[in-house]
């Protein structure tokens, strides 16, 4: 498991890789490990650098799937990320699906790998999906078919709907299963997120949500 030096940019409380319970206020740098960085870049407290990133990052058994699109040339190259392109699936042990129309970065994709890796498979997290950037419930998107079949599997539509375009998977039976499911339904003319809502209830797969601004400080331009 990696090791990453990182700057709070809000207070952190946290205990440190010796034990210790620590505070740090903005500006002050400690060391964690890659699924602590995750989770606190995740609620904005601590900003790290592409190149440490690069220097932490476990890349084997790991690549990027894109769906209906090319990555562009070289993108992942810093990272030794493989690239295919094709159609649902899990080529890797962890996999990034990138759907067209979905806007990532290189360090975005390696951070969401990095979620999705554990050194106890049986305690990591399996999935992790970034929330709508609109923030809509299942009740706002959809066909009334739509609403209505995940309104009687689910028994609610007041449900905050993910997005689909880019998504890290862990290799599991679970989520081999997932995708079977979600894919399925999707070629038989589902909504892509409200059959995404009606797999992962179903399947109770351990799926770490992501907040939608999630990659904001890895976007430029």
């Amino acid at each position: 498991m990696g090791r990453f030096w990182v700057k709070a940019v809000r207070t952190v409380i946290r205990h440190n890789l010796k034990g210790a319970y620590v505070k740090y206020a903005p500006g002050d740098w400690f060391e964690c490990h890659n699924q602590e960085l995750a989770e606190l870049l995740q609620q904005g407290l601590v900003e790290s650098s592409a190149l440490d990133i690069r220097a932490n990052f476990d890349n084997m058994d790991a690549g990027v799937l894109t769906i209906g699109h090319d990555a562009p040339e070289d993108m992942f190259k810093a990272y030794g990320l493989e690239v295919r392109r094709g159609k649902f699936g899990l080529p890797w042990e962890r996999t990034a699906l990138w759907h067209s129309g979905a806007r990532l970065t290189a360090e975005a994709v390696v951070l969401g790998l990095m979620r999705v890796d554990a050194d106890d498979p049986d305690l990591a997290w399996e999935m992790a999906a970034m929330l709508d950037k609109k923030s809509r419930l299942a009740k706002d998107i959809g066909t009334e078919a739509d609403k209505a079949r995940t309104l009687e599997v689910l028994g609610d539509l007041r449900l905050p709907v993910y997005d689909t375009g880019a998504l890290w998977v862990r290799r599991t039976e679970m989520t081999e299963e997932v995708l079977r499911l979600w894919s399925a339904e999707v070629a038989a003319g589902a909504d892509e997120r409200h059959a995404f809502l009606r797999t992962i209830y179903s399947c109770r797969v351990l799926l770490c949500t992501l907040p939608a601004d999630w990659i904001g400080q890895w976007m430029r331009g």
